[in-house]
């Protein structure tokens, strides 16, 4: 305690001499903008004081580890016996439990300690975190001896490590980890949790790793296989993050382009790296970097349906087609936007998916919308590409894919080209559950599915495997994410690491809108009592509601601003 107090007396009189140097007058100069980066929050730590007892020597254990990830865990180390300091991994899985005090639960005669701890997210060794659902809980067992000078030690406990909540988000921070689609046209991301200490270096030896399994199957990695940072340190240096590589890292002169784009785009997202440089057994790695975009944005057009006609809304002004053109048939949703905005695509009485091209010719082919205006006589021209029992809303990927399912074939997802033609790619991971939403995100390298498994909601995203020319080949095995999502009506993807799931409504409550991150947590907001359709262009400031009324909605700080009427759908490009 003495320490701890000396050290706070010491920050208080370094604080109070930097008062007494504030000029109270003279003229104002302009200062030169740079800040001195803070250092991560450390948590105290102190090693164990002789005679402490059981329950001391626990909870002093768990103290000291939050404290190790912004060191070496030497102090943790401390509260074990020989044998237990030599063998125990604390990066081995991480348990992040909701913040608040752990009560032990001391079985003497046994010589053992126990907490039932409340888990919020789970971590592996490699910083990927799999979110907790609501009410999980684990217990964490030691077992406790005393060593030759009769002191209590911990003799048995399970690898890895328990940090409260409030200490996880100050000790750790989210990177994206860049790979790139096959055709390396574009940028996936694989979000980490990774040490603030030295993160730079976390995340490019996490990086020339490759990505998880999950994800490996749908993206292309510069880094061939035994690759390794030289040295297990990243320098930074004035802003410039020098990486060192095994010799084994040096693939072809496409590999090695790609390995420098990637390298770039992950460190240079981290605080205080503007740059990067490589080198390959102390060569530097030379090459052109590849040109990779993140996350492909939409058009700022979105087609919608009014007054019984195709349009499009530019965010602005509202146009559909002219009366001759026909109208869409009744019992018709689910509206969806190929990337080029020529083709739309709807649902029409849950039982077939058509396609049109009558939005092909741009805004200047359409008439400004009227509420007024005469409800069109035929049917606007389409194409049925899909017929079944139960389809899911369709979305387009960048290739110019059709996706979709039916409740009567839940294993396998449905892919259909420009040309009308069908693949039933298999998922055999969702037999038994009824799909529910099925949306391809922008890269095109991953497919997002909810589907119902008796009362519960299941979301996964799964790798999406094509050929050269953008054909999907086959799905991956899938990622569960949005662990505490209940009952979804739509499903859209926000940016390159977030879906969006519009909830139902339930009573008088408003209907509710999960923001869940791949890899990472889930937020819950409210929406609006009756939005029953939701998209995105870009971000979550992005997101449109789409009510039963024909009100739509967009983001206005922490609320909803009405911004069109009269619409049945709305769907930007996806």
């Amino acid at each position: 305690m003495r320490l701890r107090l000396a050290a706070w007396a010491a920050v208080i009189a370094v604080v109070l001499a930097a008062c007494a140097t504030i000029p109270t007058s003279g003229p104002v100069n302009e200062g030169g903008g740079q800040v001195e980066s803070v250092d991560p929050f450390v948590p105290f730590a102190e090693g164990p004081r002789v005679d402490d007892p059981v329950t001391a020597i626990v909870s002093g254990f768990i103290r000291a580890t939050a404290a190790g990830f912004a060191s070496d865990f030497s102090v943790a180390r401390e509260y074990l016996t020989a044998e237990a300091r030599a063998s125990w991994d604390p990066l081995a899985q991480i348990t992040v439990f909701d913040s608040g005090a752990l009560t032990p639960d001391y079985d003497e005669a046994a010589g053992t300690v126990v907490y039932a701890v409340p888990v919020a997210a789970r971590l592996d060794g490699a910083g990927r975190m799999v979110e907790a659902a609501d009410g999980t809980q684990t217990q964490l067992k030691f077992t406790m001896a005393q060593d030759d000078e009769g002191q209590w030690r911990i003799a048995e406990l399970d690898d890895g490590s328990l940090l409260a909540e409030a200490n996880f988000t100050r000790l750790f921070q989210s990177v994206s980890l860049i790979f790139a689609t096959p055709d390396q046209s574009a940028a996936v991301p694989e979000l980490r949790w990774l040490p603030l200490t030295n993160v730079a270096t976390w995340a490019a030896r996490e990086l020339v790793a490759g990505p998880s399994a999950w994800l490996a199957a749908g993206v292309a990695t510069g880094f061939p296989a035994g690759s390794a940072l030289a040295v297990d340190s990243v320098v930074v240096t004035d802003g410039v993050a020098a990486v060192g590589l095994t010799g084994e890292s040096a693939g072809s002169v496409d590999e090695r382009a790609l390995a420098l784009a990637q390298l770039r785009l992950t460190l240079t997202a981290l605080p205080g790296i503007r740059d990067v440089t490589a080198s390959v057994g102390g060569v530097p790695l030379s090459a052109e970097e590849a040109d990779l975009s993140r996350d492909p944005i939409a058009d700022p057009l979105a087609a919608v349906i009014a007054g019984g006609r195709l349009g499009l809304w530019d965010g602005d002004a509202l146009r559909v087609t002219a009366e001759d053109a026909g109208a869409v048939p009744d019992g018709t949703d689910a509206l969806a936007l190929s990337y080029d905005d020529a083709r739309v695509a709807y649902r029409v009485g849950g039982a077939r998916i058509v396609v049109s091209d009558a939005l092909a010719g741009g805004v200047d082919s359409l008439q400004d919308y009227d509420a007024d205006l005469a409800t069109p006589t035929g049917r606007v021209a389409a194409e049925p590409v899909l017929e079944g029992t139960g389809l899911l809303a369709p979305s387009f990927d960048r290739f110019g894919w059709l996706w979709s399912a039916e409740a009567s074939d839940p294993t396998r997802l449905i892919a259909v080209d420009g040309e009308g033609g069908v693949l039933r790619l298999d998922a055999q991971w969702l037999a038994g559950r009824e799909p529910v939403g099925v949306s391809v995100s922008r890269d095109g390298s991953r497919v997002l599915v909810v589907s119902r498994a008796g009362s519960q909601t299941v979301v996964e995203v799964a790798a999406v495997v094509r050929a050269d020319g953008g054909e999907p080949v086959s799905v991956g095995e899938p990622l569960a994410v949005g662990a505490n999502v209940r009952e979804v009506a739509d499903a859209i993807w926000v940016d390159d690491l977030t879906v969006g799931l519009l909830g139902t409504r339930s009573g008088d409550e408003t209907v509710p809108l999960w923001l869940a991150t791949v890899g990472g947590r889930t937020t819950e907001d409210s929406t609006v009592p009756d939005a029953v359709a939701i998209s995105a262009r870009h971000g979550d400031r992005s997101i449109t509601l789409v009510s039963a009324d024909g009100a739509v909605r967009e983001r206005a700080g922490t609320g909803w601003a009405g911004i069109a009427t009269g619409i049945q759908d709305l769907a930007y490009a996806g």
